[in-house]
């Protein structure tokens, strides 16, 4: 995704809550847990749709729709993680550029892993120069800011 990712959404947070109750008023409390946004980045698509297909196999491979041995063939366990023992996570890392195109923030995702990937529209209506994108959404169970 390096080269093909075009816009990328950091994600928020929010927070339960819960309430004290007393006779007068019942008093909001936060929550003890931190609730994700899903991580959305929007991507070119290549002549061979090389990104979106691998997404597509990274998902198929971990809800095997077809068969078990699509489990057993996760493309990210060969190439990613090799040997890991839970293989439909991976890490994944978002470098935010300045002005002058310097590294100025990193932000690094545990455990990410695809929830959903877009439609892809072919059309003869559409000229040449139109390029194509999808756009797909990760969850994850935390990330970290890191300052260059």
């Amino acid at each position: 995704m390096t080269f093909f990712c075009t816009e990328a959404v950091l994600p928020g947070v929010s927070v339960g809550q819960a309430f004290q109750y007393t006779p007068l008023i019942d008093a909001p409390v936060p929550g003890d847990k931190m609730i994700y946004n899903p991580l959305t980045i929007n991507f070119l698509i290549d002549e061979q749709m090389k990104a979106w297909t691998s997404i597509l196999d990274w998902i198929k491979g971990y809800t095997f729709p077809e068969t078990t041995e699509q489990y057993k063939n996760l493309p990210m366990q060969q190439k990613i993680q090799l040997g890991a023992v839970q293989p439909q996570y991976s890490d994944a890392s978002l470098i935010i550029y300045s002005n002058k195109n310097n590294p100025i923030l990193q932000v690094d995702f545990n455990r990410i892993f695809p929830i959903n990937l877009t439609d892809i529209e072919f059309s003869t209506k559409k000229s040449a120069e139109d390029i194509m994108t999808a756009s797909a959404s990760f969850m994850f169970t935390g990330y970290t800011i890191i300052r260059s």
